[in-house]
């Protein structure tokens, strides 16, 4: 059983466990709250292969089942047939609950960086410090109002031994308040399933006063780049410059046909768009894309400014990262997505330097939105990343080995941190791959499984390059191999 279904497993147990809980009742049934609403972004990660699961998510799902185990004891503890004299010693059950609550509530931090914007607010208003600390206070207030009651009846003569005697008003005030807790609960759980989550299905159209606009990142001839919220989550906000068309309706009947296909890209690395926000500005539409923020930028970004800091650990994550977005987009559809374009501007890095796949979210809107520029070389040209078979016949169609080819070149760069055939002109790369094979040296340190990948996905013929499924196997393997080593 892997560690999603053993933490599922472990959840389950707990909730059918409560049922017979005598005492400590309210934070027993606060701690049940909480795991259920901790399983919504579980579910994401459900419904990824186990493969797929990145390291610091598996150490996040570790983390989660050691909370549950406590907590299991907790409301097995209190279960127990001799509950009246256990009750009567649990004048420390407050500590015994603060561990684990205090798990939960780091567990959901990370685990929160798995929902769309809107839910992240909901699960994180459920975990915020404060209320979580004002809730624990008032289930142990309870708790110990009931312990003294049943003190007070244990000392008053009964006909029938340890039999409890709660006053009526005490009663339906308690009912009262676990009434409107359950009511609350509610209310989240579906705020959380308002939409599936995980999928793509609140990707909308989004209100400009819901947007903070904060830093200007990028400056380019058809659109400028800002770092921004979205409902308090940052984002990236790509607003266009002269945009080449004014139907507001055909933008938007474009952007909703192509929102139904990217419902099946979710992945923690594949780039997340929220959607398209369209402004009117002096009778004429304003058109802003929103997505996911990265932190450090580009994959070439991280590679240029931080290549004396990155260790083969962080190079060979940022690696697997790369090739499971390229696999989730390969294995999406019967007829496989090909992205067209892949190269290491394609892919960002967020703050955890995980990596994800980007540059085809929304295509048909954005080319629906923008004018066409100018076509500006920069400095890494895209012929380096070029397939040998598509640089000697331009008729050759692009399939998957194409794409295989390129990403070789982007694994390559993150092995070496440099910029491929850096200086050549473009007859020169041609002839350099095409007429003599030629490919560039990885390097020494480069641990020797890497380099086996690198140069598999390079192969001259296209039938001996891996899939993306098997590179994902392969560096899953190197990745797992070195943190055991370690």
């Amino acid at each position: 059983m892997d560690i999603v279904e053993r933490v599922f497993s472990v959840a389950q147990a707990i909730h059918a466990q409560f049922e017979q809980v005598k005492c400590c009742k309210h934070q027993c049934q606060r701690l049940v709250e909480r795991i259920q609403i901790l399983l919504e972004p579980v579910r994401v990660l459900r419904a990824q292969s186990p493969k797929h699961i990145s390291h610091h998510e598996e150490e996040l799902l570790k983390k989660l089942l050691l909370a549950l185990w406590e907590a299991q004891k907790l409301v097995m503890k209190y279960s127990q047939s001799s509950w009246i004299q256990k009750f009567l010693r649990a004048h420390s059950a407050s500590e015994e609950f603060v561990w684990v609550n205090e798990s939960l509530e780091d567990v959901a931090q990370g685990l929160s960086l798995l929902l769309q914007a809107e839910q992240k607010q909901v699960f994180l208003e459920a975990f915020q410090a404060k209320t979580c600390r004002r809730q624990d206070a008032e289930d142990l207030r309870d708790d110990k109002a009931f312990l003294d009651q049943v003190i007070a009846s244990t000392e008053e003569p009964k006909d029938l031994a340890g039999e409890i005697y709660l006053d009526r008003q005490s009663m339906e005030s308690t009912v009262d308040r676990m009434q409107s807790e359950l009511n609350r609960i509610v209310r989240v759980m579906e705020c959380l399933k308002k939409v599936n989550v995980g999928k793509r299905e609140d990707i909308t159209e989004i209100q400009r006063d819901q947007l903070t606009f904060y830093r200007h990142l990028q400056d380019t001839e058809s659109y400028d780049l800002y770092q921004g919220e979205y409902l308090k989550y940052p984002v990236a906000i790509k607003t266009f410059k002269r945009p080449l068309t004014t139907d507001i309706v055909k933008v938007r009947d474009i952007f909703e046909r192509e929102v139904q296909t990217l419902k099946k890209f979710e992945s923690p690395n594949i780039l997340r768009m929220y959607g398209i926000c369209i402004e009117e500005r002096d009778g004429s539409p304003c058109f802003s894309i929103i997505m996911e923020y990265c932190k450090h930028g580009t994959l070439r970004d991280v590679l240029t400014k931080q290549q004396q800091h990155l260790s083969w650990e962080v190079r060979i994550r940022m690696a697997l990262g790369a090739a499971r977005g390229l696999y989730r987009l390969h294995q999406t559809e019967e007829k496989s997505r090909l992205h067209g374009c892949i190269c290491s501007s394609k892919f960002l890095v967020a703050g955890d330097y995980c990596v994800k796949l980007s540059g085809f979210e929304l295509g048909e809107t954005e080319s629906s939105i923008k004018r066409k520029a100018k076509k500006n070389w920069k400095h890494i040209s895209l012929l380096a990343y070029a397939a040998p078979e598509n640089l000697k016949d331009i008729s050759y169609p692009y399939q998957r080995p194409c794409e295989i080819y390129s990403f070789g070149i982007v694994l390559w760069e993150i092995a070496t941190s440099r910029i491929p055939f850096e200086g050549c002109t473009p007859q020169e790369i041609m002839e350099k791959i095409c007429t003599h094979h030629y490919q560039d040296p990885v390097g020494e340190d480069c641990p020797a499984e890497l380099q086996e990948i690198i140069n598999q996905c390079r192969a001259f013929d296209p039938s001996q390059r891996p899939s993306a499924e098997e590179i994902v196997d392969l560096l899953a393997d190197l990745e797992k191999s070195r943190n055991q080593g370690s």
